[in-house]
């Protein structure tokens, strides 16, 4: 099987309540600090939420060699918390979808420095896209490598974080 890592898109709304610079803060904390402000383009959408109400929506892509590192950096913190690897482990079938693996974590927590794998609406998401060269199915070529890298991790080496 050959796969390889395309692009990661990471987005998240922010609402008019909300502090923006927080929100973008959120998204960051996902993208290693080694990667080139140049390399990080952010576009931003502004419409209305279902009520009418203004919101923004920010998006970054990261292709090559800063998505490899931040798809490393998502792995790494996914892993310092058992709870998320488990979790990602027993749903990650309802998470991919041709050669895509949809995350989302808890967004007032990535803005402290905490990641939690959730599967509500307040969020940072992110989207691992995979160039598939296989004759498996995309779906379970991705969710073999992303399983791969889960059980690559020795969970006595850290601290397990309590969120």
């Amino acid at each position: 099987m050959n796969i390889k890592l395309n692009n990661i898109t990471i987005s998240s709304i922010a609402h008019i309540t909300e502090d923006e610079d927080k929100v973008l803060s959120s998204m960051a904390y996902f993208i290693p600090p080694e990667i080139d402000d140049d390399d990080i383009n952010i576009s931003t959408i502004d419409t209305e939420g279902c009520f009418g109400n203004p919101i923004r929506i920010h998006e970054i892509v990261l292709t090559k060699k800063p998505a490899k590192k931040t798809f490393k950096r998502i792995m790494d913190l996914l892993k310092r918390d058992e709870r998320n690897v488990n979790k990602l482990k027993n749903d990650i079938s309802t998470r991919i979808e041709k050669g895509k693996i949809y995350l989302r974590f808890d967004k007032q927590l990535a803005c402290v420095g905490k990641c939690k794998l959730v599967d509500g609406d307040d969020v940072v998401r992110i989207v691992l896209g995979f160039n598939v060269y296989a004759t498996k199915e995309k779906e379970e070529a991705v969710k073999e490598t992303i399983l791969n890298e889960l059980d690559n991790w020795d969970f006595s080496v850290i601290e397990k974080n309590k969120i």
